[in-house]
């Protein structure tokens, strides 16, 4: 399907029901001006009863708005619907005949002609009071069209001013939150006497729900975090500035991670509503680089690699979401022993859950495998997770969900 019809169809699936309802009626009177026109079209020179009129023009009608009403159900309701108006019109009608009798062409809604050498009911004996009334009713038919196409077209109008000024509004508030969502994210890397610090965030949607951080504290330590709300869109996007602004908030009275899990916790709790959670990682790394404070709250383990065998290890803690339960009693940070030359990676589920066509997903083995070999720079390691997600999914950026990831090297 062309990409611009594609456009439209999400146009229409995504209008809010008071809108679609309103262009369900423009639909029913754009096209019920069919049903009106199938009587003008009638080679038959006759008055038609007027309920006849009215059952073809709302069955018209009612296809069209039935269409547009079910847009984005299963196929086979939007099937059924069809088949009924449908059937109505043509019960209404005994049935659509083409007939050419001595090389007239005619078009009938009720039914072949029973016999081709019978004109009687193409061609009557028609009085001059019976003409004027077929004059009349076909006048009175064509001025109900024409109102109905203006009605139609009116309504229609109404509609699209509306989309487009609420879609206007909406595209401001999304600038509005990707600015915002700039704003969480660290614009650089960070190079401390310990550690050098790089981050990614690539969000799905136009404002990401994940959010990492990285920062110098004044005693020479440095703090690192990684979240990821619930769902993506402008809601998580506002939840993950609440998480940047508590998190900072805590860094100023306590930087150890289960201080910065318990505060953050209470404090979402009460931000957020019962389905809403964020995952959390946080690590706190020593002014001399020697070791590493790592607890995270329902979040996918950070791996860990010693500089010297290679090797990559999983840490993880026992902890639940944050926002789950305000009381949540989290386990003691791990503290991991490091030198120089050891990396560290932080990120969220989406890296994992991106899939290829197959529904394979990318899994940790696959994210250990890379970052077990990967060389250069955290913003070179960085790159090249990224640049196997695209590879084994074939997309670039789209993957699904947030993806946001952060890598630490030791110095």
């Amino acid at each position: 399907m062309p990409r611009r019809m594609n456009e439209t169809l999400d146009i229409w699936r995504q209008m809010k029901p008071p809108t679609l309802r309103l262009f369900a009626l423009a639909a029913f009177l754009l096209f019920g001006v069919l049903g009106l026109l199938s009587i003008l079209m009638q080679s038959a020179i006759r008055v038609f009863p007027w309920t006849f009129v009215a059952m073809q023009t709302v069955a018209a009608g009612g296809l069209a708005a039935s269409i547009v009403l079910t847009a984005g159900r299963r196929w086979w309701v939007t099937v059924l619907i069809v088949a009924f108006w449908t059937g109505v019109m043509f019960v209404n009608g005994g049935g659509l005949s083409f007939v050419v009798t001595d090389g007239q062409f005619s078009v009938r809604l009720e039914g072949p002609l029973r016999d081709a050498d019978d004109h009687s009911l193409l061609h009557p004996q028609l009085t001059p009071s019976d003409l004027q009334a077929v004059y009349i009713q076909r006048g009175i038919v064509g001025g109900l069209a024409l109102i109905l196409l203006v009605l139609g077209y009116t309504t229609v109008v109404v509609v699209i001013r509306g989309e487009v000024g609420r879609r206007a509004r909406l595209e401001t508030e999304v600038l509005i939150a990707q600015d915002i969502q700039r704003s969480l994210i660290p614009a650089e890397s960070l190079s401390a006497a310990s550690c050098t610090i790089s981050g990614m965030t690539v969000p799905t949607s136009e404002v990401a729900g994940d959010y990492h951080d990285f920062l110098l504290l004044p005693d020479g330590r440095v703090v690192v975090a990684i979240a990821d709300v619930t769902g993506h869109g402008v809601g998580a996007g506002i939840l993950s500035a609440m998480t940047k602004s508590a998190f900072h908030t805590q860094l100023e009275h306590d930087a150890a991670p289960v201080a910065v899990l318990a505060s953050l916790n209470r404090t979402l709790y009460e931000l957020s509503d019962d389905k809403t959670f964020v995952t959390f990682a946080c690590a706190c790394i020593d002014s001399t680089g020697r070791s590493v404070d790592i607890a995270t709250a329902g979040h996918p383990p950070v791996l860990h690699r010693d500089r010297a065998s290679r090797d990559v290890r999983a840490i993880r803690s026992r902890n639940p979401a944050l926002a789950m339960r305000r009381d949540t009693a989290f386990d003691a940070a791990a503290r991991v022993a490091c030198g120089p030359g050891d990396l560290f990676l932080f990120y969220t589920d989406g890296i994992l859950e991106a899939s290829n066509e197959e529904g394979e997903e990318f899994g940790e083995d696959r994210l250990k495998g890379i970052f077990s070999t990967a060389e250069g720079s955290p913003q070179d390691i960085l790159s090249s997770v990224l640049s196997a997600l695209e590879r084994f999914t074939g997309r670039k950026g789209g993957f699904g969900d947030d993806i946001s990831a952060v890598c630490i090297r030791m110095m």
